[in-house]
């Protein structure tokens, strides 16, 4: 009985000081700034980004780390920006498993209109009741974005992606992932891209522009929810292989060539495959949208 006491206390202390340590390294800064209009941020490893907009006319910066001696960050101001950015020292390409920025988090303020452009490898971003321009580029990202209003432009290799209730142009593209969007007012021309991800598009409203929607190897789809559904409507598919749903009658059915998609080796590159092309006008023939897949499927719902 003895000897199992000191064994739990011999497991069970080292860790008790580690948390205790831990807690101790957790700090907290702040940042105000006024008269700025962009927001630079540069992110690495899991961090995670809280993102606000408000009638304010500061910019608020908190940051809450757990501090590591290869982990730091620098905050400066121009004239009319603020450059965030997450530095690691003595970087070891050859320890792909390390970890970075485990313990970080930035929580943001932000005035309305106010332009944000982030860059990274990978993080986690969510950003709520935001109005102008949020521009991201990353390795891999996770973003929910909730009652945003402008342009919103998202590009990078492996991306999940919410957007609820939202406004505006929208440029979303990556290789893989998943992307959904849900009571979407579609203002401005917008582009929803991936290869092998699945896309889901439900709208508030009729599409005042262009709306192009295409996966490659899954699901592009578009819900307009009993609204009316008025505009040019085309469908593309790999013949044979992709498959296009539409509630509506085809008018118009063509077949053209385009590039394979599917990469098996480097002899594919420049070849040419069928596609069919299907479209139908309903009401005016202003906008445009499109449904593209090369294996999946192409789907309308009213």
């Amino acid at each position: 009985m003895k000897r199992v006491l000191i064994i739990s206390l011999l497991i069970f202390l080292p860790l008790i000081h580690s948390r205790k340590m831990f807690s101790q390294e957790l700090k907290e800064e702040t940042w105000k700034f006024r008269g700025k209009d962009t927001l630079s941020l540069e992110t690495l490893g899991s961090t995670k980004v809280f993102i606000s907009g408000s009638n304010s006319m500061e910019v608020q910066i908190k940051l809450k780390c757990l501090e590591k001696p290869d982990e730091q960050f620098e905050v400066k101001e121009t004239p009319r920006a603020i450059n965030l950015k997450e530095i690691i020292l003595n970087y070891d390409r050859h320890k792909p498993t390390q970890t970075y920025f485990e313990e970080w988090t930035w929580i943001i303020t932000v005035p309305h209109g106010i332009y944000i452009k982030c860059v990274g490898s990978s993080s986690e971003f969510e950003v709520t009741d935001f109005i102008g321009v949020f521009k991201a580029e990353y390795g891999s990202g996770r973003f929910n974005l909730n009652n945003v209003e402008g342009s919103i432009d998202l590009q990078m290799a492996l991306l999940k992606a919410k957007i609820h209730n939202s406004k505006g142009s929208f440029s979303l593209s990556s290789a893989a992932g998943s992307i959904r969007g849900t009571e979407l007012t579609i203002t401005g021309n917008s582009s929803f891209s991936t290869g092998m991800g699945i896309i889901k598009i439900s709208l508030d409203r009729p599409p005042e522009s262009d709306l192009y929607v295409g996966s490659s190897f899954n699901r592009a789809q578009v819900r307009f929810n009993g609204h009316p559904v008025t505009g040019y409507f085309e469908f593309i598919a790999r013949v044979d292989k992709g498959k296009i749903m539409s509630p509506f009658k085809i008018d118009k059915e063509e077949i053209f060539m385009d590039d394979i998609k599917n990469y098996r080796n480097s002899s594919d590159f420049g070849k040419k495959s069928e596609y069919k092309r299907s479209s139908f006008i309903r009401g005016d023939s202003i906008p445009k949208i499109t449904l593209k897949t090369v294996t999946g499927i192409a789907q309308l719902i009213k």
